[in-house]
């Protein structure tokens, strides 16, 4: 629902500075009836996608189950759009389905950070940027959030100058134009409470290699710091050993897989660095308090 209205909002707020209609957009769903948000709205649209009118954009809006969406309407529907040289996107989930319809390319799309690990696993020859929104060609792409709402800006400057996409900004009380390229998320160093770059390193070198571990002596090698410090390091700022704050990165990635696939324990654990499906349910029940099994089972069904 956020990112649906931050999408649309600009452009009502364009159309009223305008005192003209410089925008006008119509909802659609598969089949024309209306669709239940993640906040429990219902929302009413104008058709289905069968009776879609001519449209300079289209652009999809789903949540993280979109990505198991092989089969949809929609897909065949973005496939058209494209063919026919029509500018199709995505916003936060929707980025699955123009994967399935075979319109991503490495390098040249994004989507919400939390979907990142069950979109990777399900498309592995495709790797999203990390930004906040991507204008590749005829396809845009947006991370969620308030993040449709730069998307839209920044399309209302394209059109109409960024003077104007800023006054619409300043009416949705937003800082500013901000460009595509910055990360939706807060920096590692913020997360860390430390602008230390040896942790802020040895951090991001454990995240970018979860699936298979290195060791810590490694990591410390390749911060450019000693083992002694880097333990130093950890325990000031996250209050955990290196070892401890590593694991914890592998069982947090565990839980989203959980969460966003249908993969079995054996995938799963593998993928998270564990040397058997024992080990992790183990550490994974320590930390969450319930067996990973149980957990995938009671996970809300979005659409």
């Amino acid at each position: 629902m956020l990112s649906f209205s931050s999408a649309i909002e600009p452009l009502r707020i364009a159309n009223q500075l305008a005192a003209q209609p410089l925008y006008s957009w119509h909802t659609l769903s598969e089949d024309g009836t209306s669709v239940t948000c993640s906040n429990g709205t219902e929302l009413t649209v104008n058709g289905p996608l069968s009776n879609a009118p001519q449209a300079d954009y289209s652009l999809i809006v789903a949540g993280p189950a979109a990505q198991n969406a092989a089969q949809s309407p929609a897909v065949s529907w973005l496939r058209r759009k494209a063919r026919f040289g029509g500018t199709v996107g995505a916003i936060s989930g929707g980025t699955g389905l123009l994967a399935e319809a075979g319109l991503l390319a490495s390098g040249g799309f994004t989507l919400h950070w939390e979907d990142r690990l069950g979109f990777c696993e399900h498309f592995p020859g495709l790797e999203p940027l990390d930004q906040l929104f991507c204008a590749d060609g005829q396809i845009l792409t947006c991370s969620g959030g308030t993040a449709a709402l730069d998307l839209s800006l920044h399309l209302i400057a394209t059109h109409h100058g960024q003077r104007f996409a800023r006054t619409v900004s300043d009416m949705c009380v937003h800082a500013g134009l901000r460009s595509g390229g910055e990360r939706p998320q807060s920096s590692l160093s913020y997360v860390l409470g430390s602008r230390s770059p040896h942790l802020v390193k040895a951090a991001g070198i454990m995240a970018e290699n979860l699936e298979d571990p290195l060791p810590l002596q490694e990591i410390a090698h390749r911060a450019a710091i000693s083992r002694r410090h880097m333990e130093r390091l950890f325990s000031t700022h996250t209050g955990r050993t290196p070892a401890h704050y590593y694991r914890d990165l592998r069982l947090e990635r565990g839980r989203k897989l959980l969460s966003e696939t249908d993969y079995r324990l054996p995938v799963i654990s593998a993928a998270c660095g564990f040397s058997s499906p024992t080990v992790f349910a183990r550490n994974f029940k320590r930390k969450f308090g319930i067996a990973p099994v149980e957990y995938q089972s009671r996970r809300p069904r979005r659409a």
